[in-house]
């Protein structure tokens, strides 16, 4: 006799048992995700790092590696769970590819994958670094100390095995070693169809979840806090898998040019409201912003000063995108901007985030570089990042388009509503175009 379950059909029971194994288990996604990341590795081997060992002179750049996760660029290369040293050996032998050789303990996953011409330990380092006799050896610490820019991306390296390096190598391949500084932020700044198609799946499951949370399935004015909509988000990493970027940022923009972020305040009526959040999976991170207003009793729109600010703020979301393209330095593009921003009529403020006392509408620019981490070792037109904007644009860079408008509003006395814009996209040699859709109305909370 067939078991089944107390007082459910067999019929059911079947079409019970059917329906659990039609879904995806954890294992499945797991796979999938694992398939991405070697599809991805592949092909950023195979046509971004050429070009960027070739623009930056490097005949060989090697990473190490002590295992589990040490190494900031272990997720690029396949995370090693070697209790040791291990190295990522890539050299440019001529043709079109670059050779890759890992050394220290091998591994089933990485072995399946394929990325890796062969495999070795560790003691072999010497031996492959004179046959190959490269000029120039990069590694990954930075060309100069830019300590407020957090490059560290690119300064895995630590001064333990950068000594051993200089040891086991000797003095001949040691006066060969370089910074790997510009060769990772080419290698991260290209972007490759996988890792587009993988940026954009988080980049609007982010964006939803922001819109969600300001809403009233979330917010009931004169009760909810900050913090309990940032709870609600944080909540919501663990229901889809998510990794957290940073603890939500949930502010209030008053009408006396303040703000008030991430506290037990109460939502009140008439609030104008900001997120700014960022979200991980499968080695690639947000960082997008959404802008909302609390109607005030009576009310059944925002006020014209809030629609009329927003409204400024999609037109110079359109300014940016016809005017940033790959292929040319931030710095050049972010100086044209700011007079591109001037001469359409608006008044470009350096690095502020409160509005100032000059007359009309505000706006400054801070875009920077994303991807695997929220603030991107990439190419970038943002002030405070004076060494990334020397970097070139390299095509498919994923950027987060940033920027901050001011406008006077008589709601607010004169005083001037910001809204501050975020949003992930693509850098083509064609301009801006979104990874996900962007914010296109002022959310309302009823």
């Amino acid at each position: 006799m067939k078991p089944s379950l107390p007082g459910v059909s067999a019929v059911a029971f079947a079409s019970l048992a059917a329906s659990i194994a039609a879904q995806p288990t954890l294992s499945d996604d797991v796979r999938s995700r694992w398939e991405a990341s070697c599809m991805i590795r592949h092909d950023k081997f195979d046509y971004v790092l050429p070009g960027a060992m070739r623009r930056n002179d490097i005949d060989m750049w090697i990473v190490t590696d002590r295992g589990r996760g040490t190494q900031p660029m272990t997720r690029d290369f396949g995370i090693s769970t070697v209790n040791g040293q291990n190295f990522f050996i890539f050299t440019d032998r001529g043709g079109d590819r670059i050779e890759r050789i890992q050394l220290g303990r091998e591994n089933d996953l990485a072995t399946e994958c394929g990325a890796y011409d062969r495999f070795g330990r560790f003691e072999e380092l010497r031996s492959i670094v004179e046959e190959r006799d490269p000029q120039t050896i990069g590694l990954n610490y930075l060309a100069v100390p830019y300590g407020a820019e957090g490059l560290h991306v690119a300064d895995g390296l630590t001064h333990t095995d950068f000594k051993f390096l200089a040891s086991e190598l000797g003095e001949k391949y040691a006066a060969r070693f370089t910074s790997a500084q510009h060769l990772i932020a080419d290698f991260r700044g290209e972007r490759v169809a996988g890792e587009i198609v993988e940026f954009a799946k988080i980049g609007d499951l982010t964006r939803r979840l922001l819109e969600r949370a300001l809403s009233n399935e979330v917010i009931t004015p004169g009760k909810t806090t900050h913090n309990d909509v940032a709870r609600w988000l944080e909540q919501k990493l663990h229901d889809h898998d998510l990794l957290r970027g940073w603890f939500p940022t949930v502010y209030t923009h008053l009408p006396d040019g303040s703000e008030i972020g991430g506290t037990e305040r109460v939502i009140q009526r008439g609030d104008v409201l900001q997120i700014d959040w960022g979200t991980g999976r499968n080695h690639f991170s947000t960082d997008i912003k959404r802008f909302a207003y609390v109607l005030r009793e009576g009310e059944t729109e925002p006020p014209a000063g809030v629609l009329n600010t927003f409204a400024e703020s999609k037109k110079v979301q359109e300014i940016i995108r016809k005017h940033v393209r790959s292929g040319r330095t931030g710095r050049e593009q972010l100086d044209e901007l700011k007079q591109i921003i001037r001469d359409a009529g608006y008044v470009y403020t350096e690095l502020e985030v409160a509005a100032q006392d000059a007359p009309g509408i505000e706006v400054n620019v801070g875009m920077h570089g994303a991807g695997n981490i929220g603030h991107e070792m990439a190419a970038s037109l943002f002030e405070i990042y004076p060494e990334r904007t020397k970097y070139v644009v390299r095509p498919n860079s994923i950027i987060s388009l940033e920027y901050i408008v001011f406008m006077p509003a008589e709601e607010w006395e004169g005083n001037k509503i910001p809204i501050n814009v975020e949003e992930n996209a693509l850098i083509t040699e064609r301009g801006i175009e979104w990874l996900h859709p962007p914010q296109a109305r002022v959310l309302v909370i009823r």
